[in-house]
């Protein structure tokens, strides 16, 4: 429900400036927005923002609308086409299940934006309503006029400048796909086993504090063993859990978190105080869905080999055909699985790894297709390889791809911060993403 948006004070005066002068206003922002429909299809399409104009009989309440308008008009672009599939909802009576679907998903996406439309038209019509009485020959009424007219346009300029921007940018296709993650230990021997084990538990502890399921599919530990040696490798798969907030961002949330993470501490067996860096490689990988029309595996393409596990085990090494392995095809990805005694949930867990893989592969391709067409490539949207640093002595986090420095560490370690680094990130590549929608070029990704 959205809160009132002026105050009763405003709206009784509103309504005398609305009884006693009417108003003729010219407040029509225009926008084109096309529709096409199939026999099976559905589709409500944007025109470019290239093509977003207003008309020189705009009556802008502000200024800050007027510098805004291109935001302003792609903005009301947008409502046009959720007013559009809720006036043919209630016109139709259709039962293509193709375009059912097609306005659920738009009214879903843009219901917010929506509210936040309905809001600005009102207050926008009390400030322009609100106008003319600012020249009222009673003082006392004059002064009390120009208060709550003030107070009208601090609350509007607010849509225009926070609320709009934080509701015109969808989410991305790929923000509440399921992960598959990947903590691998780089240089710094035991301490980076060490290092690696504390990153997984961060990780560990931010999707607790989400409420997402997490499943540990394979764990190597490190050369001290259980319980002192840290872990040299562990493979991770986080998905929204019962309790997790609905659409949940899981991709959307882990998906800055790919690269190398350098950190520098003094390790508890350093003797002489020295500061050791150590390295933390950190993989990220999307897991898409297998549908009816374009599957992600075809099973014909891989091909299966069981083996007998190799390594640490005691006697149940080499005495069953456990180990599996799992190639695809036709591209050459293989996937080695051994960590369970049961060959069945080692193949479960190969398949698992295989499609994740093959599902990062698949977003690599698309995002690199997007951005094969705009050569001045954006901040942050490289993945350069070494991606943050954990400097325990000055108690600080460093991202090298976004600039900015986060000061408490244990706190960002024990999982509550990474929510602060993490909201920054995306704020930032948002912020990025608006200005690109209203240059009229393609959304960006990550």
């Amino acid at each position: 429900m959205l809160k009132p948006i002026i105050t009763r004070q405003a709206r009784s005066l509103a309504t005398i400036a609305q009884k006693t002068k009417p108003i003729s206003s010219n407040a029509t922002i225009r926008s084109k927005c096309s529709l096409k429909m199939s026999k099976h299809t559905s589709i409500y399409e944007l025109p470019s923002t290239r093509n977003y104009a207003t008309t020189s009989k705009t009556q802008w309440a502000t200024d800050t609308e007027q510098r805004h308008e291109k935001l302003i008009t792609a903005a009301q672009a947008k409502f046009n086409i959720y007013k559009q599939t809720v006036e043919d909802e209630a016109q139709t009576t259709e039962v293509d299940i193709q375009i059912q679907i097609e306005r659920a998903k738009i009214q879903k996406e843009l219901s917010l934006l929506a509210g936040v439309w309905n809001r600005y038209t009102k207050l926008k019509k009390s400030v322009l309503d609100m106008k003319p009485y600012l020249n009222d020959p009673d003082p006392s009424l004059r002064e009390l006029f120009e208060s709550e007219y003030s107070a009208l346009c601090d609350e509007f300029d607010t849509i225009i400048t926070s609320t709009i921007p934080s509701v015109i940018i969808p989410p991305l296709a790929t923000a509440s796909l399921p992960v598959i993650m990947s903590l691998n230990a780089g240089i710094g021997g035991l301490e980076a086993a060490l290092c690696t084990e504390d990153i997984a538990r961060m990780y560990l502890r931010f999707a607790a504090n989400r409420g997402w399921k997490v499943e540990e599919i394979s764990r190597v530990e490190g050369t001290g063993g259980k319980g002192g040696g840290g872990i040299r490798e562990v493979t991770l798969k986080f998905e929204r859990g019962e309790w997790g907030e609905e659409g949940a961002e899981v991709y959307g949330a882990l998906q800055w978190e790919k690269g190398v993470h350098r950190v520098q501490r003094i390790p508890a067996h350093e003797s002489q105080g020295r500061i050791h860096t150590s390295t933390v490689a950190v993989i990220v990988m999307p897991l898409y869905p297998d549908t009816v029309d374009t599957p992600l595996v075809d099973p014909k393409d891989v091909k299966i080999e069981v083996m007998r596990a190799r390594g640490a085990g005691g006697q149940h090494v080499n005495k069953t055909e456990s180990a599996v392995r799992m190639t695809h095809v036709p591209t050459g990805i293989s996937v080695s699985m051994q960590d369970s005694r049961s060959q069945h949930q080692n193949r479960a867990w190969a398949w698992e790894i295989l499609r994740a893989r093959l599902s990062e592969k698949k977003h690599t391709e698309e995002v690199e297709a997007r951005r094969a067409s705009r050569r001045d490539q954006v901040k942050g949207a490289d993945r350069s390889d070494k991606i943050r640093t954990y400097n325990f002595n000055q108690d600080r986090l460093t991202d090298h791809r976004f600039g900015f420095t986060v000061i408490g560490l244990q706190n960002i370690l024990d999982g509550g911060g990474l929510e602060d680094v993490i909201t920054i990130m995306k704020r930032d590549f948002n912020e990025r993403r608006l200005e690109a929608l209203l240059k009229g070029e393609e959304d960006l990704d990550y």
